[in-house]
């Protein structure tokens, strides 16, 4: 297990624990970047929550015939419930109805520059092909790829018995869109390579929905392109990690380096 150090001398460093062959544990001290940093505070925010919502969902297997997502729904509630995160709609600032899609609720607080949004977590599942459960973990592989607009999870709300996941993010002042090529330049930086025409993969994760049609990217005044909310899917090779909340705390870092491969 990872733990952060402490104090001047060791800051911005982890201390790991690891078994070698000769059955004994050594302790390793080494660096880490601000993003893995924080995808490593990150999975610590939704950690609780996610355990709590896999035993609600273990709880009650068996005892009806809806379908997972609605089984994961109803798991979600409960567990935020438990967790103190279950939020009341009427709680979450900005403008009501600012947009709102099938997917979305999103609320402006205009003095701030921030969005607010009221995401139901399983509206794509059938473009994202991954099991309903792991819709807890896409904002954090989201806020490590595209970390200029990351999404900070609040918590859940409940809308006529569906779970709805919400976010805060920062606002991006553009209506300038790039162009395919130019999404494709940015994404292959980050080791995405094209996998159709408004998909880009590597063999852990995919981004998707982000075509010079739509409005997921902008660019900002520097030139730079801006990854605003597309969808993320994870792929099986990352399945194993998900599957187990332990190993992916453990192996966030090594999760995040092998999907941008560009950290030393």
């Amino acid at each position: 297990m990872f733990r952060f150090l402490r104090g001047d001398r060791h800051a911005r460093r982890i201390e790991e624990n690891l078994s070698g062959g000769d059955g004994h544990e050594r302790r390793i001290i080494y660096p880490v970047t601000t993003i893995v940093e924080q995808a490593l505070s990150d999975i610590r925010s939704v950690r609780m929550l996610a355990r709590a919502s896999a035993d609600e969902r273990s709880r009650d297997s068996g005892t009806l015939s809806e379908d997972s997502v609605r089984r994961e729904s109803r798991a979600l509630i409960a567990a935020a419930r438990h967790a103190g995160c279950l939020l009341e709609a009427s709680s979450v600032p900005g403008s009501r109805y600012t947009i709102r899609s099938g997917e979305s609720e999103v609320r402006l607080v205009q003095k701030d520059q921030l969005y607010y949004k009221i995401k139901n977590p399983f509206a794509k599942l059938h473009l994202k092909k991954h099991p309903a459960e792991y819709v807890l973990f896409e904002h954090i592989v989201h806020n490590v790829m595209f970390p200029d607009c990351r999404l900070d999870f609040l918590g859940v709300v409940e809308d006529l018995h569906d779970a709805r996941i919400v976010y805060r993010q920062h606002a991006v002042r553009s209506e300038i869109r790039p162009d395919d090529g130019q999404i494709s330049v940015s994404l292959s930086e980050l080791g995405l390579k094209p996998e159709n025409r408004y998909s880009f993969g590597n063999e852990y994760v995919f981004v998707t929905d982000v075509g010079q049609d739509g409005d997921n990217v902008l660019v900002d005044d520097d030139g730079f392109l801006r990854f605003i909310d597309p969808i993320i899917g994870f792929k099986l090779s990352l399945q194993k990690y998900l599957a187990n909340i332990d190993a992916l705390e453990k192996t966030i870092p090594d999760i995040v380096c092998k999907i941008l491969d560009r950290f030393e």
